[in-house]
């Protein structure tokens, strides 16, 4: 059995998904595929347009194999920990690839990078710090950093979004010291946040945006049997969770913020000011950015805050592995890995309950599903 795996979101399943599980098991000979999944909150600081079981479900109906959970204590965070933590669940399933959508197919310049940021060289960090000095944000001065050591080409490929989160899996397979080999593939039908839909390939901003506003064109870039179950399906929107969020905030001290996940630089001082003057959470979001926070942070750091999320609990591994769905074959393979797998296959709490670490981490992520289900529109 070759298995690869996948770091996804799925906010929500579309073509562009389904392409990349065909490219995975057509062009590149893999017979299963397992999805790391964010459950119900997102990366990009958000809830998922439609429930976890939702989108597993619509990713098991088109090729996927299996779809597991990667925590919301991890889901929420930057791209580093978001994608070390997922890449973890891979490795210690013990798939033997990863494959990763890409603006550019130059993985050995990815390597590159991604060697150059993990061994953080004396000459790396000075010409780092001497960005930084110059008042740019810290993507922007890593990239111009980048691109003094190993030229231009390097630099250019850090300034398109999947890049930069293929670059972080490299890093985490690194770090790990995974055999898990790497394929990107490329990205060129629609950009990461592209706002229209023009056929049947596009973002999922994009489908986001057309399913919430119930235009019919979002269900021409998803497979046509996600369509019915969409339809079927109660959409949520981080709006619905405006008051709860600019309450806590409200109620709460400024050293409680201080202790989010990257919270620094007296941040908390400014989000406390901005709730006082916000009435929704997309305006607290526009009250508190700057050049130096980019809007996807601030997002994710009142999340955290609401759910109670500090950088000590971001700090812990994943205890166990969460199944979300299966088809036969991740039947297989979930039967295969029982003996092997560092982790506990969980498919309820049962699988948990004595060991006492984990069980308080899958209680607690029933308190965020409890959460979620109040931004159900």
């Amino acid at each position: 059995m070759k298995v690869c795996g996948i770091v996804c979101e799925y906010n929500p399943f579309h073509n562009g998904h389904k392409h990349q599980i065909d490219v995975i098991k057509n062009r590149l000979g893999y017979d299963t595929v397992v999805g790391v999944m964010s459950g119900n909150f997102t990366q990009r600081g958000d809830v998922a347009v439609f429930d976890k079981s939702v989108r597993a479900n619509a990713a098991i109906m088109n090729g996927m194999d299996l779809v597991v959970d990667l925590p919301t204590v991890h889901a929420l965070q930057s791209a580093e920990i978001f994608a070390e933590n997922a890449v973890f669940i891979l490795n210690a399933l013990g798939v033997d690839a990863l494959s990763f959508g890409s603006e550019s197919e130059d993985l050995d310049s990815m390597k590159r990078l991604a060697q150059l940021f993990v061994k953080e060289s004396p000459e790396f960090v000075s010409a780092l710090k001497s960005e930084l000095r110059q008042g740019k944000p810290y993507h922007l001065a890593r990239s111009s950093a980048a691109s003094k050591i190993l030229g231009g080409g390097c630099g250019d490929i850090l300034k398109e979004p999947n890049n930069i989160l293929a670059i972080e899996y490299l890093k985490a397979l690194l770090r790990l010291d995974s055999p898990m080999i790497p394929h990107p593939i490329k990205r060129d039908s629609s950009h990461h946040n592209d706002s229209e839909i023009y056929g049947s390939i596009a973002s999922a901003t994009a489908v986001r945006s057309g399913l919430k506003n119930q235009n019919p064109s979002a269900l021409s870039a998803v497979p046509d049997n996600c369509g019915k179950l969409y339809k079927q399906s109660k959409i949520h929107d981080i709006e619905r969770l405006s008051t709860a969020i600019i309450s806590k905030i409200i109620l709460s001290d400024a050293e409680l913020i201080r202790k989010v996940p990257d919270v620094s630089e007296g941040l908390e001082n400014k989000i406390k000011k901005a709730a006082r003057d916000s009435k929704s959470f997309s305006e607290l979001c526009d009250n508190i950015k700057s050049k130096r926070y980019a809007h996807s942070r601030i997002r994710r750091i009142l999340i955290n805050f609401l759910l109670g999320i500090t950088a000590d609990n971001a700090s812990v591994r994943p205890q166990y592995i969460k199944i979300l769905g299966f088809g036969s074959k991740g039947q297989m393979l979930l039967n295969h890995k029982k003996k092997t797998c560092p982790l506990p296959l969980a498919k309820n709490r049962n699988a948990v309950k004595n060991n006492p670490a984990a069980a308080k981490l899958w209680d607690r992520e029933l308190q965020f599903d409890m959460i979620y289900k109040l931004s159900e529109v």
